[in-house]
């Protein structure tokens, strides 16, 4: 096991290594960094190859750089199959370093009640800093939950923001005029592609490749083996997801399309937004009732890994516009719904003000897109309007605001 976590750690014997690690600095990294005055565990979670392990990575460079000693900063990785027990695994590595200070954990949902054993370290105030990861949301709803309440702080971490994305691609003043045109074309390319690290810069063909490969080992590690769940109705309900992305559905509409038992697929799909693949918006009220006995919709964490795996329309712009912003609105800590009467509105927004938002991949926006948020604004009082558009960008007459896509996702 000794050489397996010297494996895992090459910084300790040149801690220039490091420098080869960090990739594009995610937006969150100051955040994170500012999170080394406090003692409480830190939980980086999110779905799997979305950028998790080079976070912890970033994190270890900002040590190092502001003066911990690189011998002192463990990392274990928990994919490792030589690894499969966590107390051993910190037993051998200070053996190896007694004096380690800042101890980082990945894919930590592969151990079993990995949290006991943590508390225990916390508790002892063993290590100055503890970083866990993981690709499941239970590491902070049940597993944490449990026995580190008080005692952590989550980060959620997604594949690149649309910023992150032309950041990769050398544009670091998307708001220039001059630039104006590559920000649409990237745009577009990102709307396709999606933002999962390891597809950057990789050919169509390649990159659909790896979210394919991806997405099935979400299905046979992340759902099947972790919860027990039959693999062929996973794959059946996966694909019906990924493909009804932004349609309204139930689990008896998904159960009667699929031939499967309603409990099942009530079951399951909780399931698909436990590993982050997708994540469950509901209807817009004020009263918790209506909202359990109305539709829901579902989004992909990523615009690139639901084309890569489900059924493609021929004009499908638009659908993925709205993908991209309800995985934005997610990012941002956001929990949208949408709202249907007579027209629909796509997202509805709770913060400071009530905001009603269509997104419309046209600069030709459809009178529809107006008629719905204008309903919803006289049903509901002096909500906020916003079309989201391709380029268009103005206030109407009725308040209605335009924003083009490529700014709003910039934030």
């Amino acid at each position: 096991m000794k050489d397996t976590i010297k494996k895992w750690n090459v910084w300790w014997e040149n801690p220039s290594y490091l420098d080869k690690l960090i990739g594009i600095e995610r937006e969150f990294l100051a955040e994170m960094t500012e999170s080394f005055k406090a003692k409480h565990i830190k939980d980086i979670i999110g779905v799997r190859r979305c950028g998790k392990t080079v976070l912890m990575y970033q994190l270890m460079h900002a040590l190092v750089k502001n003066g911990v000693d690189a011998q002192n900063v463990l990392y274990l990785n928990f994919d490792d199959p030589e690894l499969s027990n966590l107390s051993e695994a910190i037993k051998n590595a200070l053996q190896l370093r007694p004096t380690i200070t800042h101890v980082f954990l990945d894919e930590i949902q592969n151990i079993k009640e990995w949290e006991k054993i943590i508390r225990v370290y916390y508790d002892m105030q063993k290590f100055g800093q503890i970083f866990v990861s993981g690709s499941s949301a239970s590491l902070i709803s049940r597993d944490v939950g449990k026995r580190l309440t008080g005692r952590h702080m989550t980060r959620i971490v997604t594949p690149f923001s649309f910023r992150e994305f032309l950041k990769y691609h050398g544009v670091e003043r998307p708001d220039q005029i001059s630039e104006r045109e590559r920000v649409i074309h990237l745009l577009e390319a990102y709307l396709e592609n999606g933002g999962f690290p390891e597809t950057l810069g990789k050919e169509a063909l390649i990159s659909r490749a790896m979210l394919v490969d991806l997405y099935n080992d979400i299905l046979s590690r992340d759902i099947t083996s972790r919860f027990g769940a039959e693999l062929d109705a996973v794959k059946k309900i996966g694909y019906y997801l990924m493909t009804n992305v932004g349609s309204p559905f139930s689990y008896n509409s998904i159960a009667m399309a699929l031939t499967l038992h309603y409990e099942t697929v009530k079951k399951y799909v909780p399931y698909f937004e436990e590993v982050f693949l997708i994540f469950i918006v509901p209807h817009f009220s004020w009263k918790i009732k209506v909202q359990l006995k109305k539709d829901m919709k579902c989004y992909s964490v990523d615009t690139g890994l639901r084309n890569a795996v489900s059924f493609r329309f021929s004009d499908d712009m638009g659908r993925l516009a709205e993908g991209a912003v309800a995985a934005e609105l997610k990012r941002r800590g956001v929990a949208p719904y949408f709202w249907k009467s007579k027209r629909e509105v796509d997202f509805v927004v709770m913060g400071d003000e009530l905001t009603a938002m269509n997104v419309t991949y046209t600069d030709n926006v459809h009178k529809r897109e107006r008629e719905g948020l204008l309903e919803f604004r006289e049903k509901h009082g002096n909500a906020k309007l916003v079309i989201i558009t391709k380029e268009m960008e103005q206030i109407d007459g009725d308040g209605i605001e335009y924003v083009p896509l490529w700014k709003w996702l910039l934030g």
